[in-house]
């Protein structure tokens, strides 16, 4: 039982990584479309986008019960920001 948690664990990442890599190689493209706001993407496709993080994840949670842990959300923006570590 415990192998197969494993390998689903594996499979879910392993969605959300490319779901990841989507969202940096057509960072551009969305920057014109979705411009300061809240970006989510599943199986390569953006599914929604909000201003609002909140709004954002709770719509989420509800039209993808299933699989919401291989969403990417990322926030797009056009500024450049700074981390401070």
């Amino acid at each position: 039982m415990a192998i197969w948690h494993m390998e689903s664990a594996v499979a879910v990442l392993s969605r959300y990584e490319e779901n990841a890599k989507w969202i940096i190689k057509h960072y551009e493209e969305l920057k014109e479309k979705f411009e300061d706001e809240w970006v989510a993407v599943l199986k390569s496709t953006v599914v929604d986008h909000d201003q609002e993080l909140s709004k954002l994840v709770e719509r989420l949670r509800t039209r993808y019960p299933e699989n919401h842990d291989e969403i990417v959300v990322e926030y797009v923006t056009a500024k450049e920001i700074e981390l401070i570590l």
